[in-house]
């Protein structure tokens, strides 16, 4: 995917784009509101434990989170990338290591350009709406159902429902809680530079509001990406960006929705003296909140502020030889609170509470590798061989109180503190890799991938530390035989084979120590085992085969791809399940727990049907299959963990 097509979507994060644009990769939205978590799988279910791809952004990893109602692509602007591109089989993710075992999106941003200096705005503004609402009852029908419903049992009719066409249509509470609701982009970028010096520089600015009151995203986000040749035999560059995100959300957890579809259309959403309505006493004991009141009067946002860097040098020593050093990190700084209202609306009652909590994370990577790259005649050698070290670290901090005395004061200093409660954590993992390529070409007609990487990751203990990660790709470009050259009509013709191993090691930090715990005694606070440690735990493997074909047609203006893949994965990382009479005082151990098998088919149609200076008309279609089965599950016995 190009930036031109990106910026025909209007999106909020770059994993929403991703949706219906290639074949085998499926995007479902955690949360409908603004900035809210995406969750993305390619290929379908490869773990029990993860499933997010691995985001390289100018050679800066991010792991992706299912689990968040915030997208790790949030703070990322969309107007400052180039190209979206998906890798798939462990051929192809291999070189990236096992953070890349559920496959790869590489997103490349604008790069500077010898030249004058060109500066440039792009903007727009949007409104988004509710396309279709649910039918609801309104009050007349509502007062037939409920004067039907008194005929039938022998009582509860009501006097005020005795001529229903008398009443008005009553609350329609879709209409109160949803809204039609701006969002507008703005984007200033900088480029430009010498033969020795390019730079791009880059300013951006998102607001939009939910469709649902009580929720909105705002975004401020700059970025320079810089290259420098120094010499001859030196060249440089700097790939940095900070965004700072704020994120509201009442909807989430909050049942505003469902409450919405459920509340009567008698209760009124607000009162003529403008306070909000709540249902009477009915015969029934049914009662629901006030939706509007939830969304208006909770408060929940949270503030994050994301900073990713990546320098590197590249060092010519010989014809074709270069030596590159690589530092990548990216940096995370959140904030997050939340406050509920007290209130007592006679058979709905509530009270109030306030948590907030702050956190921060890092990962850093450096890489430090030799890439060779020659032609002898008709043969192609490109090499790569080198070293990684990674380490990411996070630590948080949260509070709680209850029972607040005003619903104007949200301190949390303002609550009972009988009920202050505080928990913190933090934790490091670490991994080291050494890894190697060889790429080999002959005639532009054969060409040969080999991929090794070993990695030994912190998670497990010494004895199973390493996994050692093979892959091959071999690819034919039959167009380029003596016998299609003159077929004027296919453009590329190309067979594709693939086979590789990928690790998989999110087992938690140290999982096969033990970690301690504390609890309160008559002595004071005292320590104990915090979880079960499992020293024989090991790498989670998937062995993958892929056979795919690239076929372009009429001047590229018909563009068919095709993929069939074998996955399996053994020693399936998950915790084992403990007796309910320990749950809650030690943490379960990981376990290595059996296997399963994935495969599946792709096929991908890209057609340019008309395109002139002043019209374009593009089609794509993407078709998939991907039934996964488990061949077996099995948990170890105690004496075996």
């Amino acid at each position: 995917m190009t930036g031109d097509e990106l910026k025909k979507s209007v999106v909020t994060s770059l994993d929403q784009a991703l949706q219906g644009r290639a074949a085998g990769v499926q995007v479902t939205q955690n949360s409908g509101t603004p900035g809210g978590g995406i969750s993305v799988s390619i290929r379908g279910i490869n773990s029990l434990n993860g499933n997010e791809p691995l985001y390289v952004i100018d050679g800066v990893a991010i792991s992706g989170n299912n689990t968040s109602n915030s997208s790790v692509l949030s703070s990322i602007n969309p107007a400052d990338i180039v190209s979206m591109e998906v890798l798939k089989d462990a051929s192809a993710t291999a070189i990236y290591g096992s953070r890349a075992s559920n496959g790869v999106v590489l997103i490349t941003t604008r790069q500077g350009e010898e030249g004058k200096t060109k500066v440039s705005y792009e903007g727009y503004y949007a409104l988004q709406q509710l396309p279709k609402k649910l039918e609801t009852l309104t009050l007349p029908e509502y007062a037939v159902y409920q004067n039907l419903r008194a005929a039938t049992i022998g009582f509860g009719a009501r006097e005020e429902f005795k001529d229903p066409s008398l009443l008005s249509r009553g609350t329609d509470w879709q209409n109160e809680i949803f809204r039609t609701a701006p969002m507008h982009n703005h984007q200033i970028n900088i480029s430009g530079g010498s033969k020795s010096m390019k730079y791009s520089l880059s300013g951006g600015y998102m607001q939009q509001d939910g469709i649902v009151f009580g929720s909105d995203f705002e975004r401020f986000s700059f970025r320079v990406n810089m290259d420098n040749d120094i010499n001859k035999w030196l060249t440089t560059g700097l790939r940095a960006s900070v965004a700072r995100t704020q994120q509201t959300n009442n909807v989430d957890g909050s049942g505003a929705i469902y409450n919405a579809l459920n509340q009567l259309p008698e209760v009124p959403a607000r009162n003529p003296d403008g306070s909000f309505g709540m249902q009477t006493e009915n015969m029934y004991g049914t009662y629901f909140s006030n939706p509007l009141s939830d969304l208006i009067q909770n408060e929940n946002y949270s503030r994050n502020t994301q900073v990713y860097v990546n320098a590197f040098a590249d060092i010519k020593l010989w014809k074709g030889l270069v030596f590159r050093t690589e530092y990548a990190a990216n940096f995370n700084y959140s904030n997050d609170y939340k406050f509920t209202p007290s209130y007592d609306y006679e058979h709905f009652k509530q009270q109030s509470s306030a948590s907030r909590g702050a956190g921060n994370g890092s990962n850093w990577t450096l890489k430090t590798y030799f890439t060779y790259n020659n032609t002898f005649g008709k043969h192609g050698l490109s090499a790569m061989l080198g070293h990684e070290a990674q380490e990411n670290k996070y630590e948080s901090l949260s509070g709680s109180r209850t029972n607040f005395l005003f619903n104007s004061v949200h301190e949390l200093d303002a609550g009972d503190a009988t009920t202050a409660k505080a928990n913190s954590s933090r934790g490091s993992s670490a991994i080291e890799s050494y890894f190697g390529r060889l790429n080999y070409n002959y005639d532009d007609r054969y060409l040969l991938t080999a991929t090794l990487r070993a990695d030994g990751s912190s998670s497990f203990a010494k004895e199973s530390r390493w996994g050692w990660f093979p892959s091959v790709a071999l690819a034919w470009k039959v167009n380029n035989e003596a016998f299609l050259k003159d077929v004027e009509a296919i453009n590329s013709l190309k067979l594709r084979l693939g086979w590789g191993v990928v690790g998989n090691q999110w087992a938690g930090s140290y999982a096969y120590g033990v970690t301690m715990a504390s609890a309160a005694s008559i002595w004071g606070t005292g320590f104990y085992a915090g979880n079960y440690p499992n020293r024989e735990l090991k790498w989670e493997e998937t062995n993958s085969f892929n056979v795919g074909l690239d076929l372009a047609l009429f001047n590229n203006r018909i563009e068919f791809i095709a993929d069939a893949y074998y996955k399996k994965t053994d020693n399936l990382l998950m915790q084992a399940s403990l007796p309910t009479y320990v749950s809650g005082l030690i943490r379960a151990p990981w376990v290595n727990a059996g296997a399963m098998t994935n495969k599946g088919v792709e096929f991908t149609l890209n057609t340019h049907n008309i395109q002139t200076r002043d019209f374009t008309w593009t089609s794509g279609l993407t078709f998939s299959i991907n039934p996964v089965s488990y061949t077996h599950l099995t948990l170890p016995t105690n004496r075996e963990v």
